[in-house]
C-alpha cells in the first residue's frame, strides 16, 4: 500500500473515531453534567440553556470540517482502493466497506438537519432570550426536556462516525 493510502487510512479511521468521542462526549458527559447540577443547586435554566449553547456552538464549528476531512480521506481511500478483490474478515472487498465508513462518518451532517435542526433552534431561541434576561416561566419550563431530546439525538449522531470507523477497522485489517 503507498504512503498516501497509509496516510489516509489513518487520518479516516482515527478522524472518525475522534468525531464519535466528540459529538458522544456531549451527550455522554457535558449536558448530563449541566442538568445534574441544575437538579442539585440553584443553576437557573438561562444558565443551563447558555451552557449548552457554548458546548453546540464549538461542536457546530469542530465537527462538520472533521467530518468531511475524515470522509474525504476515506473516500479517497475507498477509491484507490477499487480494484482490490481480497476480501477482508469479513467476506467483503476493502474499497465497499471504506465507502461505507465514508458515508456514516459525513452522515452526521443530514442526520443533524433532518432531526436535530427544530430542538437546536428551540434551544438556541431560549439561549438568545436568556442572554437578554427575557426567557418566560413557560419557556424556562421546556428547557429540561428540550436538554433530555437534544441528548438523545445527539447519542444516536455520535454512533454514525463510530459506525464508520469500525467499518474502516474492519476494512483496513484484512
Amino acid at each position: 500500500m503507498s504512503s498516501i493510502n497509509t496516510i489516509a487510512k489513518i487520518v479516516g479511521l482515527t478522524s472518525a473515531a475522534w468525531l464519535s468521542g466528540n459529538i458522544s462526549a456531549l451527550s455522554l458527559i457535558s449536558i448530563p453534567a449541566i442538568t445534574n447540577v441544575k437538579q442539585d443547586s440553584s443553576l437557573s435554566n438561562a444558565h443551563a440553556v447558555r451552557l449548552w449553547e457554548q458546548n453546540y456552538q464549538r461542536g457546530a464549528s469542530q465537527n462538520p470540517p472533521i467530518a468531511l476531512g475524515a470522509a474525504a480521506s476515506l473516500g479517497f481511500l475507498a477509491w484507490s482502493l477499487r480494484s482490490v478483490h481480497t476480501a477482508t474478515l469479513v467476506g467483503v472487498r476493502p474499497s465497499p466497506l471504506i465507502a461505507i465508513a465514508a458515508v456514516s462518518t459525513m452522515a452526521i451532517v443530514p442526520f443533524t438537519v433532518a432531526f436535530m435542526r427544530s430542538t437546536n433552534n428551540k434551544l438556541l431561541t431560549l439561549a438568545a432570550k436568556a442572554k437578554k434576561d427575557e426567557l418566560s416561566v413557560t419557556e424556562t419550563e421546556d428547557v429540561d426536556s428540550l436538554l433530555e431530546k437534544w441528548t438523545s439525538l445527539n447519542r444516536l449522531r455520535g454512533v454514525l462516525p463510530m459506525a464508520g470507523a469500525v467499518a474502516a477497522c474492519i476494512a483496513v485489517i484484512a
